[in-house]
């Protein structure tokens, strides 16, 4: 345990964003720097993957990791996906969002959102199927993921900007190695960067409720699928696992894929040994959850397992 809180410092997770973009043969997307909003005189862009075959397709947007701090929309441990779902027919929208220590708790998630209202609104624009969206996040990705998921928000028909008519929610969410929440844990450095307005406005207790997704769950929650290795060094598999059962007591559809060995992000689990064909198993899920159909398997890493050193006797 010891070793988890300490892994989870601000340089580690900064650590994590820089040398993760230097692990893959990145994907060009198709379209980059596109601005989704202007939020605090910042622009908040994305890039857009295009899909192989016809559509209307079926969307996800991926959310980088970092700690909250770090990161960006090539974050090549999350975009890595892009390669495997564009071949088979989603179109892939990696997005930027507001980081801690400037913002806080809740505008990356308001960002999330939005990016969510945006692709919906000019879904025409990339031949999207509006009512077939999915979340990708990663660590605190999956954490933004996850609650905007749950939040179900839905549009301000009165607003002036159409964008903010469109619905907020999606249909399916995906957490890669994602932060499940913050009660009953040991804030990170980074954490208390992002919640400390929160805190001081509403006491500590009521602000870790509040900021933690499985309160929001409900029948109504769009299903979960959560991938996290069983070595991973910031975030025991045991809160993976009670987050998973959180949304199956309310009723959420939620599946949980371990990877034996797997540390913290995806760009070194083809050197694992034996290795789950995670991303297979991923394109299935949204391809169940999302009612689509399309060729699975182009774009997968090549597993080159690590070879095993004898032991001596």
């Amino acid at each position: 345990m010891h070793s988890i809180v300490m892994a989870r410092s601000l340089f580690s997770f900064i650590l994590v964003a820089i040398f993760s973009h230097s692990l893959f043969a990145e994907r060009i997307p198709t379209e980059n720097g596109i601005v989704y909003d202007v939020a605090a005189q910042q622009q908040l862009t994305m890039d857009y993957y295009a899909p192989q075959g016809a559509g209307p397709h079926p969307a996800v947007i991926i959310i980088h990791s970092g700690g909250f701090v770090a990161g960006d929309s090539r974050s090549s441990s999350e975009t890595y996906c892009a390669d495997f779902l564009v071949p088979a027919g989603y179109a892939v929208f990696s997005i930027n969002y507001r980081l801690a220590p400037k913002f806080s708790y809740p505008a990356p998630i308001q960002d999330v959102e939005r990016a969510i209202r945006f692709v919906r609104a000019n879904a025409r624009r990339w031949d999207v199927d509006p009512a077939r969206l999915a979340l990708i996040g990663g660590s605190a990705g999956g954490y933004l993921g996850a609650m905007a998921g749950l939040e179900q928000a839905q549009g301000n028909e009165t607003a002036s900007d159409p964008v903010d008519r469109e619905s907020a929610r999606v249909q399916a969410v995906v957490s890669l190695y994602g932060l499940t929440g913050f009660e009953n844990v040991k804030l990170s450095k980074n954490e208390h960067l992002l919640l400390d307005p929160l805190i001081r406005q509403k006491g500590k207790a009521a602000a870790l409720r509040e900021a933690s997704p499985a309160h929001l769950a409900s029948k109504t929650s769009p299903p979960f699928l959560q991938i996290i290795g069983d070595k991973d060094e910031y975030f025991e598999l045991s809160t993976v696992t009670e987050f998973d059962q959180k949304l199956r007591d309310v009723g959420v559809s939620s599946t949980v894929i371990v990877i034996p060995g797997g540390t913290h992000g995806t760009y070194d689990w083809y050197r694992i040994p034996n290795v789950p064909d995670w991303e297979r198993r991923m394109t299935e899920w949204l391809n169940a959850m999302l009612f689509h159909t399309g060729p699975i398997g182009e774009g997968i890493q090549r597993r080159q397992p690590t070879p095993q050193v004898p032991s001596s006797r």
